[in-house]
């Protein structure tokens, strides 16, 4: 354990620092490169839990170890949109800004809907749950794609 503290303490430093990197007024270049990064994020988390429902259901994966995956995933997530949401948008960013907070809402949502239905065992619920996560998944792709 007393191993483990120095490299977790250097480790949160080194994200504070590299969390400070965007001013919190960016410029439109800047705001579309971090809304591009973090859509890329919410994608990769959204299509983790979503295979993860899908290798659950398929007996593939157990319970214990998608329940990890899933709580690494939401965190993954909250992190990435807490750190654009703290962004002031330019002015001409507004509609991006709306449309990428919704949709990493929306993930945010599916990864909470998720997490019970595994903690609860609701086994009927995992293909519905991962494919409103792939739709979602799906808009952040789109809108990725147009914002790079």
């Amino acid at each position: 354990m007393r191993r483990l503290v120095p490299g977790l303490i250097v480790g949160l430093v080194a994200a504070l620092l590299l969390a400070g990197c965007v001013p919190a007024s960016p410029d439109a270049d800047t705001y579309d490169d971090k809304a591009a990064r973090t859509l890329g994020a919410g994608v990769s988390e959204t299509r983790t839990v979503q295979r993860v429902l899908q290798s659950l259901y398929d007996g593939r994966m157990l319970r214990p170890a998608a329940k990890t995956q899933l709580r690494y995933s939401e965190d993954a997530l909250d992190t990435a949109a807490k750190a654009f949401t703290e962004l002031n948008p330019p002015p001409s960013r507004d509609g991006l800004n709306q449309r990428t907070s919704t949709l990493l809402s929306d993930a945010g949502d599916l990864l909470a809907q998720a997490r019970i239905a595994i903690e609860r065992d609701r086994v009927g619920e995992y293909p519905g749950i991962a494919q409103h996560l792939g739709a979602v998944a799906s808009r952040m792709e789109k809108l990725e794609g147009r914002v790079k």
